[in-house]
């Protein structure tokens, strides 16, 4: 069994490469049975089989490709609380109370992770160090003050740090007016993350099936059946946790987001005081430019950067170009430092920047639209699913459910994204 992630032609995956042995091997051949059926094996989907595994509820999970294809074997492995946007962007758009439970939900993010991993015994690098919203510039400290100020307000243990502190975190010319620390917060190995919440699901009787891609969902006799190519299950409820790789079978999920791209760039494993030279700490460090910029060090001593963008055909060289003289800006010590991986992945966006669970139909359940906050975000959800489909209470549930939503001029939306974030990656820098 390969421990590689396929993926694009010319892609080299460090998650992919580092790896360890994917636990579900098997592809689905036959008729089932189940309480549940998730479509999808990534943070959510296999969150919830866990979870509702650990409940005793009978759980199916079919994933078209394999453990962590998507997004959760493609991300930089920053575990992040929240969103993207402020506390307070969530009340305008939610209101008081709906954004009161929304937010304090994704406030302790970081710790379910951490607790699933020590629970099971995961083996996924989590390194417990914070992450660092550090600042490109000085004009950029208002907005981190303020947002540092709504984070706080929600018994966050975030703290505003000064220049000097900035510059002993991420030893940067450029890093040197200050962030936001977030000590909770922590960095991971992605994809090992998936395939171990994998690995406890199917020890908690879960059954797990990869390459069995859901051709058909139809509704019978009160229950929902999902065929394959191969076999097909039955079940009460479904939650089709695909989300930003949503298939042409998935055509409501994938209307319900914009997609966009994220690459990464990781270099070969440093010495120890190379690697001590550029994060000491080895804090997850992710910037305010515009085309935001991740940076960490990862458990064998690679550099890790992450920036916009797909590497895909001749666009590859424009952004694997760029992010090495964006590295050598930010990080002058590794000039002539070579990148032994790149790779790129999928996210889905939304117009609210909000995350939203649609109803598709009676019983099935499609969260999508996580702005680029995967790791923590799909691990709560599944949890809180799990909660309110064994509970069958809808109230609790700490994110809005909405009827069906579709992105207005996805497409070109998607297109302005790509191709905007190319011209800046060819000019910035050279």
């Amino acid at each position: 069994m390969t421990n590689h992630l396929p993926q694009d032609a010319a892609e080299n995956s460090l998650w992919g490469a580092t790896a360890i042995a994917n636990p579900v091997s098997r592809q689905l051949q036959e008729s089932l049975q189940a309480d549940v059926l998730i479509v999808g094996g990534g943070y959510t989907g296999l969150s919830s089989a866990l979870h509702l595994a650990a409940k005793g509820v009978a759980v199916v999970l079919l994933e078209a490709r394999s453990i962590g294809f998507g997004a959760s074997g493609r991300n930089s492995g920053l575990v992040n609380a929240g969103i993207w946007q402020t506390p307070e962007h969530v009340r305008k758009q939610l209101g008081e109370e709906a954004a009161v439970r929304f937010n304090l939900a994704l406030r302790d993010s970081p710790a379910l992770v951490a607790e699933l991993v020590s629970r099971y015994g995961m083996a996924c690098d989590l390194q417990q160090t914070g992450t660092v919203n550090i600042a490109h510039n000085a004009a950029a400290m208002k907005y981190l003050e303020d947002r540092c100020r709504q984070i706080k307000e929600l018994g966050s243990a975030v703290e505003l740090i000064d220049g000097e502190t900035a510059s002993a975190l991420s030893v940067s010319p450029v890093y040197r007016h200050g962030g936001i620390l977030d000590p909770a917060a922590s960095t991971i190995h992605p994809l090992n993350y998936a395939r171990s919440l994998a690995q406890a699901a199917l020890g908690l009787g879960a059954r797990l099936f990869q390459e069995s891609g859901v051709e058909g969902l139809t509704r019978q006799n009160d229950r929902w059946l999902a065929t394959t190519a191969l076999g097909q299950v039955s079940a009460e409820q479904v939650i089709v946790a695909t989300n930003a790789y949503a298939d042409p079978n998935s055509p409501q999920v994938r209307a319900s987001t914009v997609p966009l791209f994220i690459f990464h760039c990781a270099s070969e494993p440093l010495a120890a005081d190379v690697a001590a030279g550029i994060i000491p700490k080895r804090q997850g460090i992710w910037d305010t430019q515009t085309l935001l910029t991740s940076s960490r060090i990862d458990a064998g001593g690679r550099l890790v950067m992450s920036s916009v963008g797909r590497l895909r055909g001749w666009q590859r060289a424009i952004r694997e170009n760029w992010m090495t003289r964006s590295r050598d800006w930010l990080y002058p010590q590794t000039r002539g430092l070579e990148w032994d991986y790149r790779w790129s992945g999928q996210i889905g966006i939304t117009s609210n920047k909000i995350l939203r669970v649609q109803l598709l139909a009676p019983g099935i359940f499609a969260p999508a639209g996580y702005n680029g906050r995967g790791i923590g975000t799909g691990s709560v959800i599944g949890k809180h699913l799990a909660e309110t489909i064994v509970s069958g209470n809808r109230e609790d549930f700490p994110f809005p459910i909405e009827a069906l939503y579709r992105e207005k001029r996805r497409g070109l939306r998607a297109a302005y994204y790509n191709y905007g974030s190319l011209a800046l990656q060819f000019l910035q820098r050279r």
